[in-house]
């Protein structure tokens, strides 16, 4: 699967399309991948829409490329990324800053090899056999 970058914010950016599954319902998110983020990390109004307690999932704190410390609650989603479909955790959080989500390594980068062609402006992803 390939994904172009999206210009935003005065630069290219690699991104790609997800979609988080909660009993209730799915979301459709188009997020940041970055190689810096240890997990997923999604804006705290997507719970209202896949009906979950934020609240209720596991509290961690997690420090920012500035320094700033972000609290987080992680939850098991069921995430599709093109015809892949898997259980990963995926942070969410009132204090993402971003005007985007965020697709971080853990339950994500592992299943599958990254790409960043830089020069084309795409990423790549390659489902692990």
């Amino acid at each position: 699967m390939k994904y172009k970058y999206h210009f935003f914010d005065g630069e290219f950016l690699p991104v790609m399309d997800i979609v988080l599954k909660s009993k209730k319902d799915s979301v459709n998110l188009r997020a940041f991948i970055d190689t810096g983020a240890s997990y997923c990390l999604v804006h705290a109004d997507v719970t209202e829409i896949l009906g979950i307690d934020m609240e209720a999932g596991e509290k961690t704190e997690m420090v920012l490329g500035d320094g700033n410390i972000l609290t987080v609650y992680l939850h098991g989603m069921v995430v599709s990324i093109g015809r892949m479909e898997f259980n990963a955790r995926i942070g969410f959080s009132k204090g993402l800053g971003t005007g985007f989500d965020i697709i971080g390594r853990k339950g994500i980068f592992d299943k599958f090899k990254v790409c960043f062609n830089e020069r084309d402006k795409e990423v790549e992803l390659i489902p692990h056999q």
